[in-house]
């Protein structure tokens, strides 16, 4: 097996999108790109996208003593880790990509596309791509003397696309 460094992952961040949009209802077939994006690939440290299901118990008298499972609702999250810097377009103003703003626990939705690496998607290079709002937003964390750094965590909406073209 190959082993990946991770070591120049490319994150777009953008208001709208052209073709089909990932998210709400959740079951289209995803095409396309973000029209408007903002590549914050420099000033993030970290990105996680988390993908779940919830499990769902169907235990039943015929199942022989053990416990039955089905697969429920699914939901992601999306964390980006980054290096504090209030300078003018740096990760600070996220709260003005598109002309809007990115408002913490608000109804704003946001395009996201997530790629391991900076080249061209492809069935090697893979986007990750999802509508997002805003849950938590951590803009400093730090002591005396240490780095400031900060935190963004967004909810995906809906449907998740993998593209690779």
């Amino acid at each position: 097996m190959a082993a990946f460094s991770l070591t120049s992952a490319t994150v777009l961040i953008g208001t709208t999108w052209t073709g089909t949009a990932p998210g709400d209802p959740g079951t289209q077939t995803v095409s396309g790109t973000i029209t408007t994006s903002t590549n914050i690939s420099t000033m993030l440290t970290q990105v996680d996208v988390g993908l779940t299901v919830a499990q769902l118990e169907i235990t039943n008298f015929g199942s022989g003593g053990w416990k039955q499972n089905t697969v429920g609702l699914k939901e992601g999250t999306l964390q980006l880790n980054f290096n504090q810097d209030f300078t003018a377009s740096q990760i600070d103003a996220l709260f003005g990509i598109g002309g809007s703003a990115i408002p913490f626990g608000g109804s704003g939705t946001y395009y996201v596309d997530v790629k391991p690496t900076s080249s061209a998607r492809s069935t090697t290079n893979p986007s990750y791509c999802f509508q997002v709002y805003n849950t938590q937003y951590q803009p400093i964390s730090g002591q005396v003397g240490s780095l400031a750094v900060g935190q963004l965590q967004l909810t995906i909406t809906g449907q998740i696309a993998r593209l690779t073209a």
